[in-house]
């Protein structure tokens, strides 16, 4: 059956109100503030588990969009799993073998990084958009060289992803600034130094803050004067309550100013994703929790 010009619109149109409507029941806004799941949310999990259980979470919580976490990517005998949410430092110095096991295994980790197939990345990819969902943000422990940090974004793209979150070591900065210009990529910056990380944006136009609000809040800094102050250098943050110079806690419950900072991004009209990041006592492995804490995000801008 031949379809006249205007049945042709007509279709047309109706395909692009479902797809809009597809993209606002998973909380997706192009251009304003949208919300997004931090697969940290969901630390407690290792790689071979980790895949369904995050598209599981995303769709309870209806988040169209993750910041994906390296050890949901990357095989599991090369990283642990964070069941209490925090990278702590060993309390007693390692052995003599324990540091060459842990140099054995990140040259086995590095060797995987440069040789897997960008197909390993692309099958992950595919897996999520065949549920309607989207890898949007890369979340990287960088490698050390040129080559292993230039491999990471083609990882990220491969995953679908349109930016890299890291913490960047002073000593990487210009090898990173190098592979986010050549691949035009953003890499949102985490960070623990407000003076280190201004030095650091200035190394490449594609540099974002990315900060943690809940994080900022444990540092006695107030998260909501922070990005009122800098919300035009963020790409992505963190969305996360917790106690001034104390722990995380249920969202709505600490002193992160969840609501105000929500509500001034919205205001604002402006262009990034508030990632949920519940990592207070209980989550690590549960849906619920992520659900419990998107349906709070949500009922705060609508």
């Amino acid at each position: 059956m031949k379809l006249s010009r205007r049945q042709f619109n007509q279709g047309i149109s109706a395909l692009a109100v479902a797809a809009a409507y597809s993209r606002e029941s998973f909380g997706f806004v192009e251009n304003g503030l949208s919300l997004g799941l931090n697969t940290w949310s969901l630390r407690a999990l290792s790689q071979e588990e980790a895949i369904p259980v995050i598209i599981q979470a995303m769709k309870q919580a209806s988040l169209h969009d993750c910041q994906i976490l390296f050890t949901h990517v990357e095989p599991a005998k090369f990283n642990p799993v964070f069941p209490d949410g925090i990278f702590s430092p060993p309390k007693l110095s390692p052995t003599a073998q324990q540091l060459e096991e842990q140099k054995a295994t990140a040259a086995a980790l590095t060797k995987w990084r440069l040789s897997v197939p960008m197909s390993y990345f692309g099958n992950i990819r595919s897996t999520f958009e065949k549920q309607g969902l989207r890898i949007k943000s890369y979340s990287v422990r960088l490698g050390t060289s040129e080559a292993e940090i230039d491999r990471q974004f083609l990882m990220a793209k491969a995953l679908g992803a349109d930016s890299i979150a890291t913490r960047l070591p002073s000593t990487l900065t210009s090898m990173t600034a190098a592979a986010a210009d050549k691949h035009r990529m953003i890499v949102g910056i985490q960070f623990s130094d407000v003076n280190d990380l201004k030095e650091q944006l200035a190394a490449s136009q594609y540099f974002r803050m990315d900060p943690d609000i809940g994080d900022l809040t444990k540092a006695k800094i107030d998260a909501l004067q922070f990005v009122q102050t800098n919300y035009s250098s963020m790409y992505a943050f963190d969305l996360k309550d917790a106690m001034p110079g104390g722990p995380s806690v249920p969202f709505g419950e600490g002193a992160s100013h969840m609501k105000e900072v929500l509500q001034f991004l919205k205001k604002k009209q402006a262009s990034i994703t508030a990632y949920v990041d519940c990592d207070y006592a209980g989550t690590g492995r549960s849906p619920e929790e992520v659900e419990k804490c998107a349906s709070y995000a949500r009922g705060i801008i609508g």
